[in-house]
């Protein structure tokens, strides 16, 4: 059962209904103000500003991350944090949504800020910057961020529900070829054609694919094909993420791909050079208590749930799943019922600053506080050793 009391929520929802006219304004601001990883600088202030007007203890450029920050109550108790994420996508803008987990973590850190003491409760609402690229979360990891840390959770908006989704390990190459510039028609032969190497490359990938195992994942796009057409290119670049269910098989994968591009390169007299980019974002521990608790929660609020009528899948791959691999953690996905708009559309990012999202962050604030005021109730849940309580 859970463990938090009906008090507890009539508390959360009062509170959060309070600042909903502000955390509808902050997301709408940072949807429309989209700023890709490692530059979230106006989205990180409008969050920490917030905070800080309602008492939180705020560090900005928290651990070293220029966009990140901190924002810290209470000295007793089970320490929480929950993750605000608000870095924007290249050319789609905020159509993951981040817009909303933003400024429901906000929401939440504003819930619980007068319940912390009575609670119990040590909380860090905590910007988490580059997500989308590079991986803020494991920036923070290294910077101890997380030591001394409980349990973290935050939630995403998706087209569909899912309390406790599945990721992908992924990491990012860079991948560049090298040849050698002649004129296109008047001497090719003494060309080494750099986009040759990348189309093949990428053809070869093509063709791997039907031979992937489960779960392993290939996409990438060529950035720069040359300059001119008249020109043997001697340079060209391509970006690929390669995802797989776990790490071994994420190892396995590297393995198959790079000799694809060797390959190409080998074919083409062409040189490669190959660098990742960022961190390994490993596969999301959904920790089953804080899972149970979020549930409980949402149906404490009203809140229906609205799974996949598909069933579950696992794709898309997230730095939480480092952080969780770390403390118990809860990447809850919330529905903004966008179907047939998926994350990454135009469409999905519409849909997230719609009635609908502004409901679903509001409502992913309360389960957010009301998950934590459970932690603080009952640590033994993170560990298995909870002890059985209803609400009231």
């Amino acid at each position: 059962m859970p463990h938090f009391t009906a008090e507890q929520v009539s508390q959360v929802c009062a509170s959060v209904d309070a600042f909903a006219p502000r955390l509808v304004d902050l997301s709408h601001a940072i949807s429309a103000d989209p700023e890709l990883a490692y530059e979230e600088h106006r989205a990180a202030a409008r969050c920490a500003d917030l905070l800080e007007e309602h008492g939180f203890e705020v560090e900005r450029g928290a651990y070293g991350q220029p966009t990140s920050f901190a924002a810290r109550l209470g000295n007793r108790g089970p320490h929480v944090v929950v993750c605000a994420e608000y870095d924007a996508l290249p050319g789609v803008g905020h159509a993951c949504g981040h817009n909303v987990i933003a400024a429901s973590a906000v929401g939440a850190g504003l819930a619980l800020a007068p319940l912390v003491e009575a609670a119990g409760l040590r909380l860090t609402v905590l910007g988490t910057h580059a997500e989308e690229a590079g991986g803020g979360k494991v920036d923070l990891i290294r910077a101890g961020a997380f030591v001394g840390v409980d349990a973290a959770m935050m939630i995403h908006p998706t087209p569909y529900d899912d309390h406790a989704p599945k990721a992908l390990a992924i990491e990012e190459w860079r991948v560049v070829y090298t040849g050698r510039a002649s004129h296109a028609s008047s001497a090719p032969e003494l060309g080494l054609n750099a986009l040759d190497g990348v189309v093949q490359g990428y053809t070869s990938l093509a063709m791997l694919r039907q031979h992937l195992r489960p779960l392993q994942q290939v996409h990438g796009v060529i950035v720069d094909g040359g300059q001119a057409a008249n020109v043997v290119p001697e340079r060209a670049e391509a970006s690929y993420f390669l995802r797989a269910g776990d790490v071994a098989d994420l190892v396995d994968l590297r393995t198959r791909v790079r000799a694809c591009l060797d390959g190409a390169a080998t074919a083409t007299g062409t040189t490669v050079q190959i660098a990742v980019e960022g961190h390994v974002y490993e596969p999301i521990d959904a920790h089953p208590g804080l899972a149970a608790e979020f549930t409980a929660a949402c149906e404490a609020i009203g809140r229906p749930y609205t799974p996949d009528p598909a069933a579950d899948s696992i794709s898309g791959s997230t730095d939480f799943g480092n952080v969780s691999q770390l403390v118990p953690g809860l990447h809850a996905d919330l529905a903004v019922l966008s179907w047939p708009a998926v994350n990454h559309q135009h469409e999905f990012a519409a849909a997230c600053v719609s009635e609908v999202g502004d409901r679903t962050m509001l409502e992913g604030a309360k389960a957010l506080a009301l998950t934590a005021l459970a932690v603080a109730d009952e640590p033994g849940l993170l560990d298995g050793t909870a002890r059985s309580t209803s609400v009231g």
